[in-house]
């Protein structure tokens, strides 16, 4: 009997405090973490998340909350960690830039891996869009006409990726599996690749990437440096059979030279998940494109079972953060990822 309340008293003690700032207040949360002996308190602001909890062990940000709240939270209640709930944290970038968390110097972790799988199959499926010719098959159908045109391949193509974290490492595999060759434009060469790139760029020799690759593959976060880094120079380096894919920060990529590029169709195609301003205004000339254009709504990773994927990585980064351990994917503050 006492060997079962000293137990209870160890547990209660290790039990952590999560504060989440997540718009919408989603009741199935709690359970997935069950085995993480963690509380959750849901806040759409800082104001209701301070008054549910005088303190906090984490905070986990959910986008669609404004970065000043979580500062705000974080300055009040103290964590000593901080979450975000997707892989990108552009939406952040008021939080990681302010005073209070360069004074705390707290831990910053992303959902880095969650969602990779799905951007993985969209960067495949935006190839054989192109490389299928899906949109003339369509018309064709639409039409009932007959066209036997010739339908060109991926095996031995060359496929050009525009930073390589790990989506763009997940997507390899699956090119690497379809007979594709592999090349990278990085800021740093990688230890740890799951496909090491036959050539391997710096970012000021990107245009050679842009030239050679039959696709190119932005997956680069939103930040300064990476502002309109795919640009009319770049687009002007592809081939005319070349297909641009984006699925990264639509801050990366300059639209209006890639309207121009496709508008002239100077390169045979490109697809489009993301974009400088969500969502898509109906006055941008990306939707005037017709069959040059794959848009998509920034939804590559919005899977039935996102949550779970999301709350997993969250999860495994709580049970290192309970026990003292490193924390699986923290950020690099400074760089804004």
């Amino acid at each position: 009997m006492r060997r079962a309340a000293s137990q209870l008293v160890r547990r209660a003690m290790s039990t952590k405090r999560i504060g989440v700032l997540v718009k919408d207040n989603h009741a199935a949360w709690p359970p997935r973490l069950k085995d993480c002996d963690a509380e959750l308190i849901n806040a759409a602001t800082s104001e209701e998340l301070q008054a549910k909890a005088s303190s906090i062990d984490a905070l986990v940000w959910v986008p669609g909350v404004a970065a000043a709240e979580v500062t705000q939270a974080f300055e009040t209640l103290k964590p000593q960690w901080v979450h975000s709930f997707p892989a990108g944290v552009d939406g952040l970038s008021g939080f990681l830039s302010s005073d209070a968390l360069q004074a705390r110097q707290v831990p910053v972790t992303n959902g880095k891996g969650a969602f990779s799988s799905s951007l993985a199959e969209y960067v495949i499926a935006a190839i054989m869009h192109f490389t299928k010719r899906v949109p003339r098959c369509l018309a064709n159908q639409k039409e009932k006409k007959w066209d036997p045109f010739v339908m060109d391949v991926v095996a031995g193509k060359t496929v050009g990726f525009v930073g390589y974290g790990h989506i763009a490492q997940q997507t390899a595999v699956l090119c690497k599996a379809l007979g594709m060759r592999v090349i990278a434009c990085r800021r740093s060469s990688g230890g740890e690749d799951v496909v090491v790139p036959s050539q391997t760029y710096s970012p000021n020799e990107r245009l050679k990437l842009f030239a050679e690759a039959d696709y190119v593959v932005c997956s680069l976060p939103g930040t300064a440096a990476t502002q309109d880094f795919c640009g009319a120079q770049e687009f002007g380096a592809m081939k005319s059979t070349g297909v641009f894919v984006s699925l990264g920060r639509g801050a990366a990529v300059d639209e209006d030279a890639l309207v121009d590029v496709l508008q002239k169709g100077q390169i045979r195609g490109a697809a489009l998940d993301v974009f400088k301003e969500e969502p898509l205004p109906s006055s941008s000339p990306l939707w005037a494109l017709g069959d040059r254009i794959w848009i998509t709504a920034h939804n590559a990773d919005l899977t039935e079972d996102y949550f779970d994927l999301g709350w997993a990585v969250f999860a495994d980064n709580y049970r290192s953060f309970a026990s003292g351990e490193p924390l699986k994917t923290p950020i690099e503050v400074s760089r804004g990822y």
